[in-house]
């Protein structure tokens, strides 16, 4: 999308076609410049307003490379119409030189240095009315001194009406040599025409006869919606559009301006063009928030493209990583294999004490790869699928957790002296579900709490019926988790960083597994509670969806195994 306004378009043409532009400019700047002059009051030294103000601002802004020259053939030209005017050779000559170097300041502020003027964002809109407000405010303490000298006016008074007359004639002005000229209409189609409709209807109601100066802000509203909602170009015109009904229908004694003309047309020329400005200067905020909160939107969405992109990548990296994974543990598990059943062998051989220690430590390092390796092939399928390729039956998680741990406690080393309190309902529990699947999240999560628990320690085990689901709690008498480390836990690979977890060998694939297996295949949750320093307590929910078996029907009670 061109982005350019009136100026830069300009601006941008080749050298002929460019001066050509500029001289009409020029010559459009003498004649509203003698108009203004030759329709103001005799009474008064100062134009009800100066359009030629803003024609000579886009005269200047568009002659680029050649700003300084253009500027001092605006001086000599509203010196000279000036003089048509009638007005004093030292006064015209004043105001000459001075709309000269107002122009030039407010363009060069605008600018700063640029080929082009930047008018689509709050900060810039803000930035224009500042460098108006500066080359406007230098224009009139170099006039009105002028004028002070010259007719012995009131400098003070004078300066104030030459500041108005021109910051009005370029905040309405300006924003028709700045703003794009090709922004699409992002709203429908009838709201441009109710828009100005209304606009047109609220005008004619304000400056019908002898209206009072409290309806002039009914417009207000009206100019801001324009601002807001609708292009910059169409707001613009608007504004100039009822800048020159309000001068007409004043200077024809229509409106609440007029009233003021028969006992004060000085304060009657401030109202009237402090009532532009503060039109058009609030119409510009609102253009400019409009802009603002466009290109935050367009911002955001095109990062939540990006972050969406980033996140397939992440996603296609991730499963290239899981499958080179479980392709080379595939790959190493033959091998593994062979050492561990070669191992077994020769720890069973009658060999020497040195030979039997040897093989002993191959045996077991062997185990643990291959512990390492299965877990890593777990989890990579847990990845890649969601759902188990068994079906899923009836069970009783009674008798489910009874062999569990009675597996499990056989493991326990000699000298541990490791308890396991198991507690159960006394009646079968019954759901739907991939034996397993609870099977390996149960001796994962009882394994771990019997190899940090201490000797002589106890791992109780507890089995609750809830509503709609069953709640299995396993927790042990170990040095607890970090508080810290928490969430890191779950994470692949994860090992705690102290000292009591590190001495206890393992592959950080536990917890990982349990989390995938409760999640995405049997469908619940899975929580960890610590205090971080004594005792760490899993609790794992799983969803109770079929029960075809009374309560009533009664199970043998099950000991605590130890």
């Amino acid at each position: 999308m061109d982005a350019r306004g009136i100026a830069a378009r300009i601006s941008d043409l080749p050298p002929l076609g460019r001066r050509v532009l500029i001289g009409a400019l020029l010559l459009a700047t003498f004649a509203v410049s003698w108009g203004s002059v030759s329709v103001q009051s005799p009474d008064l030294q100062i134009a009800l307003w100066w359009p030629a103000a803003g024609v000579g601002f886009l005269t200047v802004l568009a002659s680029r490379g050649r700003r300084i020259m253009v500027s001092v053939f605006l001086a000599a030209l509203i010196t000279v119409a000036n003089l048509l005017g009638d007005r004093p050779l030292a006064l015209a000559l004043a105001y000459g030189i001075a709309n000269a170097v107002e122009l030039w300041i407010v363009v060069r502020l605008l600018t700063r240095g640029r080929a082009h003027a930047q008018f689509t964002t709050l900060p810039q809109i803000g930035w224009f009315l500042v460098s108006v407000s500066v080359g406007a405010g230098v224009f009139a303490m170099l006039a009105g001194g002028a004028a002070s000298v010259v007719t012995g006016a009131d400098p003070l008074i004078s300066a104030f009406s030459l500041l108005t007359s021109h910051g009005s004639a370029l905040f309405v002005i300006g924003p028709l040599a700045l703003v794009p000229l090709t922004i699409p209409l992002r709203v429908p189609r009838w709201e441009p025409v109710v828009q100005s409709t209304a606009l047109v209807g609220l005008t004619v109601v304000v400056f019908a006869p002898a209206q009072t100066l409290a309806l002039t802000f009914l417009i207000l509203p009206v100019l801001m919606w324009a601002g807001y909602r609708l292009p910059p170009l169409l707001f613009a015109i608007q504004t100039l559009g009822l800048a020159i009904a309000a001068t007409v229908a004043t200077s024809i004694e229509l409106g609440p301006f007029a009233v003021l003309l028969e006992n004060d047309q000085r304060g009657a020329t401030i109202a009237l063009q402090l009532f532009l400005m503060t039109h058009a200067a609030t119409g510009l905020f609102a253009s400019g928030q409009s802009a603002d909160s466009q290109v935050n939107a367009r911002a955001l969405a095109e990062r939540g493209r990006d972050a969406v992109k980033v996140a397939a990548e992440l996603l296609h990296l991730t499963r290239q990583k899981d499958d080179f994974i479980a392709s080379v543990s595939h790959e190493l598990r033959t091998p593994v294999t062979s050492i561990l059943g070669f191992a077994e062998q020769l720890t069973e051989a009658g060999l020497d004490a040195e030979s039997r220690q040897v093989s002993r430590i191959i045996y077991r390092n062997a185990r643990r790869l291959s512990d390492v390796i299965e877990d890593v092939l777990e989890l990579s399928e847990l990845t890649t699928s969601d759902r188990s390729t068994r079906p899923a039956v009836e069970l009783d998680a009674r008798l489910l957790l009874s062999h569990c741990v009675e597996d499990t406690t056989g493991l326990i080393p000699p000298g541990r002296d490791v308890t396991v309190d198991l507690r159960l309902p006394e009646y079968p529990v019954l759901f739907r579900g991939v034996e397993q699947d609870l099977s390996r999240v149960c001796s994962n999560l009882l394994s771990n709490a019997i190899k940090f628990s201490p000797a002589g320690g106890t791992v109780r085990v507890t089995l609750t019926e809830l509503a709609d689901s069953l709640e299995l709690s396993i927790a042990d008498d170990g040095p607890g988790v970090p508080i810290a480390e928490q969430d890191a836990v779950w994470d692949r690979f994860y090992r705690v960083q102290t000292p009591q977890h590190r001495d206890v060998p393992g592959t950080g694939l536990g917890l990982p597994i349990v989390r995938a297996l409760v999640r995405q295949r049997i469908g619940g949750d899975v929580t960890l509670h610590s205090d971080g320093e004594h005792g760490t307590t899993m609790v794992v929910r799983v969803p109770r969806t079929a029960t075809a078996t009374q309560r009533s029907v009664r199970a043998p009670d099950q000991p605590s195994t130890s």
